[in-house]
């Protein structure tokens, strides 16, 4: 099994509620979280889905047919669900790092969206001190210093 991770874009003007392993994941509108690929392409199908059977105030569909495109079993041959997942599921390019095990794509994952939070808020995400040197901390440190005890009188 590929491990890997993907970026899932909730590309729709309203939140998105996703479902695994019986526990809800919000997603408000225009948000974008990384996760294992597997779960950033469910996501996706079921935002793809709902998107195909959206209806105007009249109760018309928003896009023509687009009851029967729902989960195909062959997306590629069914454009418009194909230009919607694309919209919502963003795998990862290919690492060099070679296979990962499934907790480091998970881990993998969380720091990336750590990475993406502290960008958006403009935050340095190096941990070091914004205007610090790195051969500080090549040093010694300084040796403590001698406390002299007082009697309580």
């Amino acid at each position: 099994m590929s491990h890997k991770t993907a970026l899932f874009i909730n590309f729709s003007k309203e939140a998105f509620t996703g479902y695994w392993d019986g526990k809800a994941h919000q997603f408000k509108s225009g948000d974008s979280k990384y996760m294992p690929d597997y779960l950033a392409q469910h996501f996706a199908t079921g935002l793809t889905n709902r998107e195909l059977q959206r209806t105007d105030e009249s109760g018309n569909l928003i896009y023509k047919d687009g009851e029967k495109m729902t989960s195909p079993k062959k997306p590629e041959q069914v454009p418009l669900f194909m230009k919607l997942f694309k919209q919502a599921y963003q795998p990862e390019e290919e690492e060099e790092s070679g296979e990962k095990s499934e907790l480091e794509v998970e881990i993998d994952s969380l720091n990336k969206n750590e990475d993406k939070e502290n960008n958006q808020k403009g935050e340095h995400t190096n941990n070091l001190p914004e205007n610090s040197d790195e051969e500080q901390f090549d040093k010694e440190p300084p040796a403590p210093k001698a406390v002299e005890l007082k009697d309580n009188e």
